[in-house]
């Protein structure tokens, strides 16, 4: 008994501290990196302020449309612009208006990197931070349904086509250079491009990206760490004085988010049941055929500045793909669920797994624990919006949540899961055995302030 109790407690002590501010699951998204800034005025230091105010406003775009759908980009303010918002306050809507005291208020810090400065100018890239909890609220009170949930991130191979060749590892390559330039790993679905060392080099060509070779395509995937890989071509045509860029982003290679979770059942003995061999239907937010086009834009601009061109299309490109993931993980505050949910586990890290998923996932309002055993717990959770949204969520966190009845609700990890799938009813009182130790602790969880509290029977 002492020794299950000591567990629990340091379990709730442990998981208020993995859950501070700085270590929260999804800060990310509230970054934006590296964007450009420059000003005039009469002095360096009034310019240095400009360009940093001018900064501000235009990472605060970025970051609100980053998280919002297209449709309610209306609502928001152009601010690098200094527009207004498009539309009027309407019944299930608010008009965001923005001051530049409100941002300063917004930010919680920011990263200057290559800074030049004249007498009268200033330029520099700025990675500014903004507060979660302050960003969450402004959408909140706007009653603008918004997401912040990542997917993993995925391996982006840049392969420009012109009419001198095609290129990938090549010094001239300036669509590498682009994907480079900047990070999006801050992105709702983040992507990264490869070192391009003599190892990359060794492995895939471009024509072999074109040509969505597995093999080459799955050992990039290994050497990275990624279970997906995107190849980004590129067309580019010069008509007339103009750029004209064709991009197209392509399913190369992503490894089966439910072959995984068979795979790892699989470690536990028995065959998997037919309908969980399937997967989630969250899964197939990300093509899993290769070759599909995940996005696909046309560009075009005067000949002269590549560069601008190209993040303009990455950015649009990015967007795009991320819509439907999106879609599916919007948190929508006017709509509240009260869901019962059975966690199961097998030990003290998979309870620790789930607890801190709940925690950290913005679709939940509140978590109350209302048994607590050994083998599982009893809880009742509060979920904004459609609770098929919450499994997107749990998914991405390496987690399983389903329904049998359309009433009760179940969580576990895919092993877990595997063993308790079909067999909820018989399996309610978790943890039964022969000792005298009572099976369930009172408990309860407050998502709103991330703190746990245990109480030990008597």
């Amino acid at each position: 008994m002492k020794r299950l109790t000591a567990a629990l407690v340091f379990a709730a002590i442990s998981i208020a501290a993995a859950f501070s501010p700085a270590l929260a699951i999804g800060d990310d998204v509230f970054v934006v990196p590296r964007v450009t800034v420059q000003a005039q005025a009469g002095s360096a230091t009034a310019a240095k302020a400009a360009a940093q105010r001018i900064g501000r406003r235009k990472a605060m775009d970025i970051l609100l449309r980053r998280l919002t759908m297209e449709e309610d980009w209306t609502y928001l303010p152009t601010l690098a612009a200094g527009e207004p918002a498009e539309a009027f306050q309407a019944f299930d809507r608010g008009v965001i208006e923005l001051t530049d005291r409100d941002l300063e208020l917004l930010e919680s810090g920011f990263e200057v990197y290559n800074e030049k400065s004249s007498p009268t100018t200033y330029r520099a890239f700025i990675t500014y931070r903004f507060k979660p909890e302050a960003v969450r609220r402004l959408l909140k009170d706007a009653r603008i349904p918004y997401s912040e949930a990542q997917t993993r991130t995925a391996l982006v191979l840049p392969v420009l086509q012109t009419s001198n060749g095609t290129y990938l590892w090549e010094e001239n390559n300036p669509w590498m250079a682009a994907w480079k330039a900047r990070p999006y790993d801050n992105e709702l679905t983040p992507m990264a491009p490869p070192l391009g060392d003599l190892e990359d080099a060794a492995t895939i060509s471009a024509r072999t990206a074109l040509a969505l070779d597995q093999t080459a395509l799955e050992n990039m995937a290994y050497r990275y760490s990624v279970s997906q890989v995107i190849v980004a071509h590129a067309v580019l045509q010069q008509v007339d004085g103009e750029d004209r860029l064709r991009v197209r982003l392509i399913n190369g290679f992503r490894e089966s988010a439910s072959l995984n979770s068979i795979e790892e059942l699989s470690t536990y003995g028995g065959e998997p049941s037919a309908d969980y061999a399937q997967g989630p239907e969250t899964n197939e937010f990300l093509p899993a055929k290769v070759g599909d086009i995940l996005a696909e834009e046309w560009f075009s601009q005067p000949s002269g500045n590549f560069p601008s061109l190209a993040e303009q299309s990455i950015d649009v490109s990015i967007a795009k793909y991320a819509k439907p993931w999106k879609e599916k993980t919007l948190i929508d505050h006017s709509s509240l669920a009260l869901l019962t949910v059975s966690a199961h586990y097998r030990s003290l890290s998979e309870w620790t797994q789930i607890r801190s998923a709940l925690l950290s996932t913005p679709l939940i309002g509140s978590v109350q624990v209302r048994s607590l055993s050994r083998m599982g717990s009893e809880m009742l959770i509060q979920a904004y919006g459609d609770p098929t949204k919450l499994t997107v969520a749990m998914e991405a966190q390496g987690l399983v949540l389903w329904s049998e009845d359309g009433d009760h609700w179940l969580i576990a990890t895919p092993a877990t899961a595997q063993t308790v799938r079909g067999n909820d009813r018989r399996r309610r009182r978790f943890g039964e055995d022969d000792t005298n130790e009572p099976d369930f602790f009172p408990a309860s969880i407050d998502a709103s302030d991330r703190s746990v509290t245990i109480e030990a029977p008597n």
